[in-house]
């Protein structure tokens, strides 16, 4: 936080999966964070795969920023992800 910017991120169990529930719990972290906690830029990272994911964080404002090759080990592999961005001033 001290450069201004945090990175997110979130994980469902299957069971509840396609119920909407981020696109209403991740407006209010996004509220919070730039209005209490004065955060410039929030990065939210996303398996390049899931595309209901990608469309919630568009949908909030968030813009695709890049392909972060091999960015995380899950399990024994390692997987590419998706970084977004929201700054404040498209908020």
């Amino acid at each position: 936080m001290d450069e201004g910017r945090v990175s997110l991120g979130y994980w469902l169990i299957e069971e509840f999966r396609g119920q909407k529930i981020i696109g209403h719990v991740l407006p209010a972290l996004i509220e919070w964070a730039f209005k209490s906690l004065e955060i410039q830029r929030l990065e939210l990272y996303v398996e390049p795969w899931n595309i209901a994911s990608i469309k919630t964080a568009q949908s909030l404002g968030f813009q695709k920023e890049g392909l972060m090759r091999s960015w995380q080990k899950i399990g024994a592999k390692r997987k590419d992800m998706l970084m977004m961005s929201l700054i404040i001033t498209e908020y």
